[in-house]
This record gives C-alpha cells, structure tokens and sequence, in this order.
C-alpha cells in the first residue's frame, strides 16, 4: 500500500473546509432568483458571448445557480472546466479547449454544446474559499485580454455580493423567527404556523389546541441562583417541551418564561389529556443547577379552535386567561376558556363606550419624539392614539383591537389622520408619522380620502408617514395600494419589522421608504447575557440589509443610553424611546 503524503492529507482537508463553506450558503438547488440571472444575462451582453453560467462546485459535481445558453443545470466535476478554475489562482482562460491537453477529451467539447473557449473568475468567500465561479463559454476560439480578465473578476465579485446578501437575509429571516436563547420559534412563527394549522383544521374537521404555559415562581430562581443559571434552566425546560410533544406539535417560546404549545390533529378532549399527562411526566423529575436539583412548576392554559375562537388573537387571549386562572389556582393546572367568555360585561360596556368615543371627544393624540441617531436632533414624530374616559385611560392594547373587529377603526382612524394633519397645518410639529391598520387599508376609498385630507388642508405630502405593519400588507393588492400613496408624495413605514408574518418578503417586495425595528429586538440590547448580545448582531443585520435596499431604519423602545450607543455603532439612522420622550399631549 503506497503511503499517504502530508500534502494529500492537507488538501483533503482544505476541500472539507471550502466545501462546509459552500453548504454554510444553503444555495445548492434552491430555484432560479432574478439578481443572479440578470448578473449573467448581462455578462453575455457585455462580452459578446454565447453562453454564461454562476458555478458552484459540489463534492462530484457542478451546478448552475444561473444559467444563459445551456440546457442543462448540472454536470459531472470531472468534467468541470470550473473545477479547475477553483484550484488555480485568478481568473482561468482556456483560449481553445480543442488545443488543451487536459480540456480536449471532455465530452462537452467533443459533444455538445462543443466548447472552444472558456474563462472563468472564482466565487471566493471573505475567508478566501472558493464555492465555484462566474465563468463564459464560447463556440468559437477567443482570446481574453488583461482588461477582459478584470471585468469577468467583478463579475464573480459582484455573484459573491448577491450571494453574501442572500445569506444574510436567510440568517436575519432566522433569528427573527427564532427565539435566541432556546432555539424554539418565537412568536412571529407561531402565528404563522397557527394560521397554517386552522387552515388545515378547517378542511380536516379535527380541532386546534393552543396552550399557553407560564412557568410558576421563575423569578425565585433567577433571584436565587442569578439569570445565567435561569437562562440554562430555560433552554431545559424548553428541551422538556419538545420531548413530551409529537413531531407534529409546535412548542414556542413568547418571552421570559412563558412558552406556548399548538397542538394538531386533536380529535378529542382525551388526546388532550394525554399531552397534559406527558407533560406532568415530564416535569416530575427535578432539574439540575450546578448540583442542586430544583423541581419546577407550571401554569397552563388551553384553548380550542375553532370551539372557543375562530380568530387568532382571540383564541390566544382565551388561552392567555385561562392561563392565568390556572396560576391564580394554584398552578400546575391545566384551564379551558370557553367562547362565552368573550362577551364579558366589561367587554360589552368598552364597545358600546368606544362607539361613542369620539362625539364625547374622548380620544387624544399623543406624539412621542423621533431622533437622529447621530446628532440626537428631533427630526418627527410619531402621533399615538389615547383614549381618556372619565374613569381613566384605557390601554391601546384593550381599545384598539376592539376598534379593529368592530369596524370603529375606519371612522376613529380617519379622525386621527385628519387630527395629525391639522396639527402640521397648524406650524407645530413638522413632520409626523400616523398608524394605519389593515382594516383601513382594505376601505376602496383610502387613497382618495388621504388625497382630499392632504389637498383640503394644504400640507405638503412630504411631512406625513404612515406607518403600516407586516400583517396589514399580506394581501397582494396592498402593494398597488402603496405605490398609489406613493404617488401622491406620502412615504410609508413598515412598522414593527421582523414581528409579523413574511418581515423579508415585505421589505424586499413592498414599496416602503422606512423601516422600524420592533421593540421586542432592541428590548434586550445592553444586556451582558447571550439574549442581549443576539439581539445586537439581529439588528445589525436587519440594519445591513436595509441600508444595502436604501432604506434608512428607526430602531424603537430606546431607553437607555447604553442601547443608543450600541444601537448608534450598528448603524441605526434614527431612534424613538423614553430615552429621547414620552408620548405626551400638545400643550
């Protein structure tokens, strides 16, 4: 047996290394995208050539992630011009392949699609491995000057830049679907997956359980044996979860402490209980701190779709006090809230007081400032809507979902945006930014009424924002709608960004010119814990992806100075938090 030499050894592993690089980019056979076919369609253009490819070489073969003038999308790597390219150093011109000792027996050249010339510039990665190249292909001999050579580098240079874009949205689109600390999904995919379920639920017949769980006394703990401990608890108590659940069954983690189950193909109240009884099992044995063992608890609330709710934030507003019934037990309970439920007396009392809201002038604009990140100039800001009773004010988190599924979001949000308006006229506020809910955007006639607001009072367009979340522009349609606002010199914001349905998609997609980072991801910045140094690299991505689209970004919920700081070196452009204001009334 011949002895294996040091330098065989070494080039394995140099091909390991480039090749984990390459998978790092999850690219291979993933279908076509437009910034990668228009790179090649223009390079044949500018060139004068037949055909062109973007190559990435996989362990035994080649394939084309765009592709002008071959019919094929892969090939053998032994019989890859590319192959080649990855292991020389520069571009690799083969000015005549019929002419070239190794090149000419390839069937490609023999056969179709009879390659004579070919030159190739290697994809290579900022941690210089090379996933494959940009590379031209003719019919005909050709030579490839200096100068020629150059051009096809930035070429290949500016594939890399697509694809280091590419997995950059990829990794935000992750984390902010992903809960940082235990790796569950958060929030903004259990809706997701919720939608899905009741959709299928609905065709299937069978039921929908959702269950939130909160864990019972969780602050003695952090209190106890400090939050690194209670972090380490949490990523247990989360593995716990998944294990007591079917494959099938989605555990999430919403915030803290408090986790939420969505279970499918529920048939009856008995496959419930069986769930239930998992999870007791489950948390019968104790946990382990360092070497001492700690027996957890938990409160859990459970509500039926479409039994108890037909709408999602109803049913999770069930489960949500049914939760808390459970803890107020006791804990360690498991609560049923019921449609009935819904229509309590205070609920009633609200809607009919909210109908009558705004003839008793009940309802206020706030304006909370927004800030240039650099200077810490007041540049806007953003009217936020308050209901003052006489028995007090109401949060906007009781009123304005109510305002939404009633319909009274239509009149109240016209009178908010007439109220915003009149305020610029009036020279006191220069620029603000108004909330517009999906149920306003659905009316056939918003634009002409924004048109007939802007046109009667006289303001410039350009002062006004509004302000438009993930979810209100999931309807195809609401893209027409955007641009028609965008004609008439209004800008709109994609508010709250990474907290609904499809963040990317809408920033990529939709005519929008500014970009709102949502609190929940700036909340744990300044943190010295692995949440909060997450958080910080999440919105330096959301941050890098934004400006590479132009778009500038509001980071909200700044508090500290510590987070304006941090958030100021990540490249926010502006910032709006208690930090710079509270929302507070005109005088």
């Amino acid at each position: 047996m011949d002895p294996i030499e040091p330098k065989d050894v070494d080039l394995a592993h140099e091909e390991e290394l480039r090749l984990a690089a390459l998978r790092r980019y999850g690219i291979l056979d993933t279908p076509p995208e437009a910034q990668f076919d228009h790179l090649v369609e223009l390079a044949v253009r500018v060139f004068d050539m037949p055909m062109s490819q973007i190559t990435l070489v996989d362990e035994d073969r080649q394939w084309f992630k765009a592709n002008y003038g071959l019919a094929t999308s892969e090939g053998p790597r032994s019989e890859s011009f590319c192959s080649v390219t990855i292991v020389q150093d520069g571009v690799m011109v083969v000015p005549d392949a019929t002419q070239h000792e190794q090149f000419r027996t390839y069937p490609n050249v023999l056969g179709e699609p009879h390659i004579r010339s070919y030159a190739g510039a290697p994809l290579i990665t900022p941690d210089g491995y090379k996933l494959g190249t940009f590379c031209l292909i003719g019919t005909e001999p050709r030579e490839f000057s200096e100068k020629d050579q150059d051009l096809l580098a930035s070429f290949a240079q500016m594939a890399m830049a697509e694809l280091k874009l590419r997995q950059a949205l990829y990794d935000v689109s992750h984390m902010a679907m992903n809960d940082a600390l235990t790796g569950l999904p958060n929030r903004v995919q259990f809706r997701q997956q919720l939608i899905e379920a009741c959709r299928r639920a609905d065709v299937s017949g069978e039921k929908v359980v959702v269950g939130l769980l909160d864990l019972d006394r969780f602050k003695l703990i952090n209190d106890t044996f400090g939050h690194l401990a209670g972090d380490n608890l949490l990523k247990d108590v989360a593995r716990r979860l998944k294990e007591a659940t079917a494959t099938s069954d989605v555990v999430a983690r919403m915030s803290g402490d408090e986790f939420v189950l969505l279970l499918t193909d529920v048939r009856s109240v008995v496959d419930i209980a069986l769930v239930t009884k998992r999870l007791q099992d489950s948390f019968a044995l104790p946990f382990l701190i360092g070497d001492q063992e700690v027996f957890v608890h938990w409160s859990l609330g459970l509500s039926v779709y479409p039994d108890d709710a037909r709408e999602l934030d109803a049913l999770l507003g069930h489960a949500d006090a049914a939760m808390y019934r459970a803890k107020q037990a006791g804990g360690g309970h498991t609560a049923f809230q019921r449609q009935e439920d819904q229509r309590s007396t205070l609920q009633v009392e609200r809607l009919t007081a909210l109908h009558r809201a705004l003839e008793r002038e009940e309802l206020r604009l706030y304006f909370q400032p927004v800030v240039h990140a650099e200077s810490r100039a007041v540049v806007a800001h953003e009217a936020l809507l308050r209901w003052v009773r006489p028995s007090g004010m109401v949060s906007p988190l009781d009123f304005i979902p109510l305002a939404e599924t009633s319909g009274l979001i239509v009149p109240i949000g016209r009178w908010v945006l007439r109220q915003a308006v009149d305020t610029l006229k009036s020279g006191r506020l220069q620029r603000l930014s108004v909330n517009v809910s999906a149920v306003e955007i659905r009316q056939p006639d918003f634009v002409e009424h924004l048109r007939w607001v802007l046109t009667e009072s006289g303001v410039e367009s350009r002062r006004v924002l509004l302000e438009l979340t993930e979810s209100s522009m999931l309807e195809p349609r609401f893209a027409a709608v955007l641009k028609e606002i965008n004609t008439l010199g209004v800008r709109t914001a994609l508010d709250d960004f990474g907290n609904g349905y499809s963040s990317l998609t809408a920033l990529t997609n939709l005519p929008v010119q500014v970009v709102k980072i949502d609190r929940s991801f700036t909340a744990p910045i300044g943190e010295d814990t692995p949440a909060g140094h997450k958080a910080l690299e999440l919105v330096r991505g959301i941050v890098t992806i934004a400006t590479a689209l132009g778009l500038p970004t509001v980071a909200e919920g700044i508090e500290t100075s510590e987070q304006a700081a941090l958030l100021l070196k990540v490249g926010c452009t502006y910032f709006q938090g208690y930090l710079f204001g509270r929302p507070e009334p005109l005088a």
